[in-house]
């Protein structure tokens, strides 16, 4: 059997990002948030978030958080200031307050007071995020652990797909790692190890502009690491409450060897990228996000990469659900005899916080 140790530096990274995942503080906070739904049922407790069109609340007589549908919350009201995404791409740190719709017409939902308030309508808030002082009270993401295990030939499989986010007024920052593992007992292994992040800056409401690292093992593509880090201009094209999708570009400039070829020096390639961030959501069922990267490359003609990766999420009860995972990487002119496909589906159980 072949032993595989992960190096020093993806074990830190694992290692760190788990700690960001298992690590929770609390926050002083008003507790006296009003909602009322349209049902008539009345909530005082604590607003958490709102993101994907669920509101999280948690009274003081609750154990947890429980998740509401935004589109069926008549009232809202609080004493505290928030962070609130709009579909415009429009950003406000203020009060809140959602009046009935019956009173102000469509446009029910009040940031700011007195004279320095802005009205729009419900369904243009796709997030609040409160304020907090300590930094892991204000990651959002999710982990995922995968196994399978066949006896006819003793081949084992296992996943770890762990992804977080930061998020301030204008900034994003997500990491995300991707770590499969295949094997027999008496045979050989196979490895694939991923570690990306994004740095993402709101410059207007519609455009953004940011950086990506990512590093890549791959013993399908004979691939013992690509570093690649670039630069990247991108445009929000649909932000509502079930959907957002966006397209960037840019150029990155990456550093690779193959493990196929002794001795072989590392290669620095300048490419350019084109990409597409796509989100699909539906209240308490499921989730689908994906990501397809183009890397046409700059210094070796006719060459061209790309990346993608696609994730299904299906609740299972509260923050649990069933994951299903695709990634594919593609390199049409490797510079080596190696496979130019790598393509993996997978199942697992994960939790999302």
């Amino acid at each position: 059997m072949n032993n595989y140790k992960l190096p020093a530096s993806f074990s830190f990274l694992l290692i760190a990002l788990m700690g960001l995942f298992l690590t929770s503080a609390t926050q002083a906070k008003h507790r006296d948030d009003v909602v009322v739904m349209k049902n008539g049922d009345k909530l005082t407790g604590e607003i958490k978030s709102l993101r994907n069109g669920e509101l999280r609340f948690k009274a003081s007589y609750m154990a947890e958080s429980v998740r509401l549908d935004w589109a069926r919350v008549e009232r809202l009201e609080s004493k505290d200031e928030y962070q609130i995404f709009l579909t415009s791409g429009q950003i406000f740190s203020d009060s809140l307050k959602l009046v009935p719709s019956s009173e102000n017409g469509s446009e029910n939902f009040v940031i700011g007071e007195n004279n320095k308030e802005i009205r729009v309508r419900q369904i243009e808030v796709v997030r609040i995020a409160p304020f907090e002082k300590k930094f892991f009270t204000q990651l959002e993401g999710s982990i995922d652990f995968g196994f399978s295990y066949t006896s006819g030939n003793d081949q084992y499989d296992t996943q770890l797909v762990a992804t977080t986010t930061y998020r301030t007024r204008n900034n994003s920052f997500t990491a995300r790692i991707d770590s499969l593992f295949s094997g027999q007992t008496e045979g050989s292994s196979s490895v694939r190890n991923q570690f990306s992040f994004d740095y993402r800056r709101q410059i207007t409401p519609k455009w953004y502009a940011g950086g990506l690292f990512d590093f890549l093992r791959s013993d399908q593509q004979s691939l013992d690491h690509r570093l690649t880090l670039g630069g990247l201009v991108g445009r929000n094209i649909k932000q509502t409450e079930t959907t957002k999708y966006s397209v960037f570009g840019g150029l990155a400039v990456s550093r690779e060897k193959y493990s196929s070829v002794t001795g072989q020096p590392l290669r620095t390639n300048v490419d350019a990228l084109a990409g597409l961030d796509l989100t699909r959501f539906r209240f308490n069922t499921t989730e689908i996000s994906s990501r397809f990267i183009l890397f046409p490359s700059l210094t070796t003609p006719g060459r061209m990469r790309m990346q993608a990766t696609s994730d299904m999420r299906i609740k299972i009860a509260k923050d649990l659900y069933w994951g299903f995972h695709i990634y594919e990487n593609f390199d049409s002119k490797p510079p080596v005899r190696a496979d130019r496909n790598d393509l993996g589906l997978s199942t697992s159980i994960g939790w999302k916080f």
